[in-house]
């Protein structure tokens, strides 16, 4: 099953209560901050609704790895030491839908940076689909988690 990677891009001040709830239920409460997603249709009824704070799209294989690397912390907040083939095979399993981040211990959200050369020509107020910033990016979402790690 695809894994869709969903991150805070805009505040919530000024939204209504069922967006709020939303990124509650998401566990974004930070700016900036990602989670991993099942590609379910409750989750995209979920992610549809706060599309105008959100993006998302579908991570790959490498960026996973990236991310889980470079941003993985326990639920103490320290960082989580990675063996060998470990990384490898928790990818695999998040990626097949085997295994979770609760199974490794890995907190769900994943805090992030601003992305390094800004965000996209129109800025943080357009969907991405006029080439702006919120709403689905398909396989792009890559570039912007690549830039934002």
């Amino acid at each position: 099953m695809e894994k869709l990677c969903v991150i805070r891009i805009r505040s919530s001040v000024k939204k209504s209560a069922s967006i709020g709830a939303v990124i509650k239920n998401l566990d974004l409460h930070k700016l900036y901050s990602c989670v991993l997603l099942d590609n379910s249709p409750s989750n995209l009824g979920m992610i549809k609704k706060a599309e105008s704070v959100l993006t998302y799209g579908e991570i790959n294989n490498e960026t996973l790895k990236k991310l889980l690397l470079k941003r993985a912390r326990l639920s103490n907040r320290k960082k989580y030491e990675w063996q060998d083939a470990q990384l490898d095979e928790t990818v695999q399993g998040l990626l097949s839908g085997n295994s979770s981040l609760e199974d490794a211990k890995i907190k769900r959200v994943f805090n992030l940076h601003p992305p390094i050369k800004g965000f996209e020509r129109r800025g943080k107020k357009t969907p991405y689909s006029s080439k702006g910033v919120f709403g689905y990016r398909g396989a792009n979402i890559n570039d912007l988690l690549e830039r934002m790690i």
